[in-house]
């Protein structure tokens, strides 16, 4: 969010550069350097004052892993199914912020080298009083103001030679500097530069504040009945004897790119229409002030854990209430991320309270559609506006029909009620709940775990689901292990529903019961990275495996891996150098390892991870290339990659060939 956050202040800075030109005065480009501020610090410090824009930061929502998970009645593996990062803005973070601290840094030292270096010269230079002044007399610095704390003026050497009238000239402005405490006013300036070197607009304000103190000062001077032709030649005379300039010195002699500009000014008379000027540059400012707070600050997509644990207590989360079209879904759509808002801050000091429905298309990304967005019911418009934002920021996992995924038109509540204390009463009594369960089933996991999966108990391996299916008796008869070597180590935070309750148990249905059992509880006991299952499922006749299998070690998934690979090379070698296109490779194998049927297929398309753009899991794909056994019954099933990367092999092990 840096980078976002960069080019969100480089936009307020320009529209206060507006304000600087419209009006150019010293005091103008003050109020443009301070308003650069203080507009980015009041939408980070207020952000309910202020409207904001989703920043384009793509976020991975895990539950379409879920998705793409495989189906297998006794244990489904995904074999090393490697997910590159994509870039998104928020990898710049940590280089934006080390290149930032770098400049500040650097833009530091030479200010402190300067100081060291004018300190040392001032050591050098004299008193003395000239026409009536104390000033110090240098080689060739000057005519300035140095010294912050007690500034003094400074003059050259050659200055004393000047007639009496140039240099009576060249005391008066650098007087002006003193008397408009213009070295502080700077040195402030190069502080605000200092802060935010990367922001060009603070670097033009900058620039435009030096002209606008030196145009002042001359106007000053030429005020007190002074010949602006002589003025302008003296100007000329000391830009060209200028040896040395000193850093955020208030001078006589800027940078000869102000000459040009100081001498028009001085040169030019007042324009006949300078009141409707005055009124343009007025309305212009206005405006560009008032843009530059309107302006909507950025905000990014949050994945659903860091969503969770930044939420206040007063948060307000979305539910969907109802599926609109298609009519024919098999699943609906699943908020997974962000539609998360908060109670806006006016209509709760107001008392007012109730349910804010909107209605919007899911698109097959998981995506809301912006322009689809319609409010059914709303009882105040700043619960609209926080809602739909919320909205316009989640993701879905998408709706499947027939197979694939596809678009939904869904509506989706948001509960406006005032009564936080009482939701946080119940979130923590719910958080004690599950976890005195998870103590109280600590030793059933652990007996069963060394019995049928001691695979989790292992201090380190890959992420995985475990599941402990279990009768009413908490007698398990069966297990499944989940392993997804794509999460990278890290815990399987994907949601689980009645897809992949289905894919462990195919005979799972609506009367079985499921929990996600809390890790607080086992740990010490599983690894982290692990997470327990436990589902409640009394045996059925269509129950074809009631014995416990063991789950397979990480040597043998490796075993398996390279079998299947060595098999898909051996059987379909013409897919094998096809440069990127897309390939599946389909096996079916017997408990032996004895090949019974294969498939290739070309044009597969895919995520750039390696899952089905059409969300199948590792089994749709093997049982849609080889159909005829799309009611068999798995022992085993998965996918693995090849070290050509655009193939990937889909393989099952069967019950009964």
């Amino acid at each position: 969010m840096i980078a976002v956050w960069m080019l969100y202040c480089v936009g307020i800075g320009l529209a206060f550069v507006v304000v600087g030109h419209a009006l150019d005065t010293r005091w103008a480009w003050v109020i443009a350097l301070l308003g650069s501020y203080v507009v980015p610090i009041a939408a980070w410090l207020r952000p309910d004052a202020f409207a904001t824009f989703p920043a384009p930061i793509p976020i991975t929502v895990e539950s379409s892993a879920a998705s793409s998970l495989p189906t297998a009645s006794s244990t489904s593996t995904i074999l090393h199914q490697p997910s590159p990062p994509s870039f998104t803005l928020s990898d710049l973070d940590v280089p934006l912020r080390w290149g930032w601290g770098g400049v500040s840094l650097a833009m530091l030292l030479t200010l402190g080298a300067a100081a060291t270096r004018l300190v040392a010269m001032r050591r050098r230079w004299r008193h003395a009083a000239v026409d009536g002044r104390s000033v110090l007399v240098s080689a060739d610095i000057g005519p300035a103001v140095v010294g912050l704390w007690s500034p003094r003026v400074v003059l050259p050497e050659w200055a004393l030679t000047l007639p009496d009238s140039d240099r009576e000239l060249m005391l008066s402005h650098e007087e002006q500097h003193l008397r408009a405490h213009d070295p502080p006013l700077l040195a402030g300036a190069f502080v605000a530069l200092l802060l935010a070197p990367w922001n060009p607009a603070l670097w033009w304000q900058w620039k435009r504040l030096r002209l606008a103190v030196e145009m002042d000062c001359d106007a000053r001077v030429l005020a007190q009945g002074r010949s602006a032709p002589a003025y302008g030649q003296l100007l000329l005379e000391v830009g060209r004897r200028r040896a040395t300039h000193l850093l955020g010195a208030a001078a006589l002699g800027e940078p000869a790119s102000f000459l040009e500009s100081r001498i028009r000014r001085m040169l030019s008379g007042v324009p006949r229409w300078r009141w409707a000027g005055v009124s343009v540059a007025l309305a212009v400012t206005a405006g560009a002030i008032i843009g530059a707070c309107e302006a909507p600050r950025p905000v990014g997509p949050q994945n659903e854990s860091q969503s969770q644990a930044a939420t206040p207590t007063s948060a307000i989360t979305g539910t969907l209430s109802a599926v609109i079209a298609p009519g024919d879904i098999d699943v609906p759509p699943i908020i997974v991320s962000g539609a998360i808002t908060s109670f806006p801050t006016l209509p709760r000091l107001a008392g007012i309270e109730g349910p804010v429905v909107l209605q919007a298309s899911v698109d097959v990304n998981g995506r809301i559609d912006p322009a689809s967005v319609t409010v059914i019911e709303s009882p105040h418009p700043a619960f609209t506006q926080v809602a739909t934002n919320a909205l316009l920021s989640a993701r879905f996992r998408p709706a499947t029909a027939h197979g694939g995924v596809v678009s939904a038109v869904v509506r989706v509540t948001y509960d406006f009620v005032n009564a936080p204390s009482t939701a946080q009463l119940a979130r923590e009594m719910t958080d004690r709940m599950t976890l005195r369960e998870a103590e109280r089933l600590r030793p059933w996991v652990a007996e069963n775990a060394r019995r049928m999966l001691p695979t989790i108990l292992e201090p380190s391996g890959p992420a995985m689901d475990a599941y402990l299916i279990h009768d009413s008796r908490l007698h398990v008869y069966r297990s499944s292990l989940v392993t997804m070597y794509y999460l990278n180590g890290e815990r399987p935070k994907a949601a689980i529903g009645m897809r992949e309750l289905q894919q462990v148990l195919p005979t799972f249905s609506l009367n079985d019961g499921w929990a996600v059992i809390d890790p607080r509880g086992l740990r010490g006991l599983v690894r982290d990275n692990v997470r327990v299952i436990q589902v409640h499922h009394d045996p059925q006749p269509q129950d074809t495996i009631s014995h416990a299998s063991a789950g397979p070690s990480d040597e043998e998934i490796n075993q398996r891996a390279a079998q299947v690979r060595r098999l898909a090379r051996a059987f379909h070698p013409e897919v094998f150098g096809r440069g990127l296109t897309h390939t599946a490779v389909a096996l079916v194998m017997d408990s032996r390892g004895q090949l019974l049927a294969h498939a290739a297929s070309t044009h597969e398309a895919r995520t750039a991870d390696g899952r089905a753009v059409s969300g199948e899991s590792c089994r749709d794909v093997l049982t849609r290339l080889l159909p005829a056994y799309k009611n068999a019954q798995w022992t085993q099933s998965g996918c693995a990659d090849d070290p050509q990367p655009n193939v990937i092999v889909y393989w099952g092990i069967v019950q009964h060939p």
